[in-house]
């Protein structure tokens, strides 16, 4: 009835019409989840928006005393590895401190 030839012109056929539809069909949800999200956040209350601020805020916080912290961290190491090297090695001085731009 049909050969290997046959459902490949119908796989050729169709899969553009299979790949339209799937796109189409994510695009929609995207649209729509996009639409629900906005309905959300006009729903809050101004409170609660400040709340979410506020958290936001205190994360951002956090963060960058971590990365001060990683950065001092790396800088100790940096001047015990250079004190290491130049203490078997001879009469180099390593500088107290070093204050990088930011």
């Amino acid at each position: 009835m049909f050969n290997d030839h046959d459902l490949l012109d119908f796989l050729l056929v169709v899969a553009p019409g299979l790949l339209a539809t799937t796109v189409l069909f994510a695009v929609l949800w995207v649209r729509a989840r996009e639409r629900a999200l906005r309905s959300q956040m006009t729903q809050r209350s101004p409170d609660a928006l400040s709340e979410d601020v506020t958290h936001l805020v205190q994360a951002v916080d956090a963060v960058a005393i971590e990365v001060e912290r990683i950065s001092e961290a790396q800088r100790f190491t940096a001047l015990t590895l250079a004190e290491r090297s130049t203490g078997a090695g001879g009469g180099k001085r390593v500088p107290e401190r070093v204050i990088t731009p930011h």
